[in-house]
């Protein structure tokens, strides 16, 4: 017989089921979504790396690179840097370009002085200058020479000057003032 006992009791089984039923999707949605949390964190974090990982690539590909241009010449940079208390080697490399060029050239020294660049060791600076007489176009191969040099030097300052009626073409006199760089002894 249908009483509303029954009804009531047939309704309450009925939305005992049914809150069950919430309450089993609400746990197995809250156990999906920290999944989907913990899997979507992980995706970002190996993104990431993988990020990481190309740029670390890239940046050893760059130093490959740079090792395989720089090779032996690092030996060749550290040669460059003389001794400041024997600076015999550029002075030979100096007056042969001179004489290359088929220049009388006179020069001077100055002293060794400590520079505060900053190097990974301790720089001296040597001012030196010289005085050259020839045609321009002796004087360019000179300076083209004297550029080829294997040492650090810079040229501060040039004049050229002649006395010839014509110009300075046919004959001039350069004078110039410059800098070696040089390993500071200590």
């Amino acid at each position: 017989m249908f009483t509303t006992k029954n009804l009531l009791i047939l309704t309450g089984r009925n939305m005992a089921i049914a809150l069950l039923s919430v309450a089993i999707s609400l746990t197995i949605v809250w156990f999906l979504s920290q999944g989907i949390k913990k899997t979507s964190s992980s995706i970002a974090e190996n993104r990431r790396l993988a990020a990481s990982l190309e740029e670390r690539s890239r940046l050893s590909s760059v130093l490959k690179q740079n090792v395989q241009i720089i090779g032996k010449n690092d030996v060749l940079i550290e040669q460059a840097f003389l001794s400041s208390d024997n600076i015999l080697d550029f002075i030979a490399a100096f007056e042969s370009v001179a004489r290359k060029n088929s220049i009388a050239q006179s020069s001077n020294f100055g002293v060794p002085t400590l520079s505060d660049t900053a190097a990974p060791f301790p720089l001296a600076t040597v001012i030196y200058g010289g005085t050259l007489s020839a045609k321009v176009s002796t004087l360019v191969k000179y300076l083209k020479d004297f550029e080829q040099l294997p040492y650090f030097t810079k040229i501060n300052n040039v004049t050229i000057s002649s006395q010839d009626k014509s110009g300075w073409r046919n004959g001039a006199t350069m004078s110039f003032q410059a800098t070696l760089y040089t390993k500071a002894v200590q």
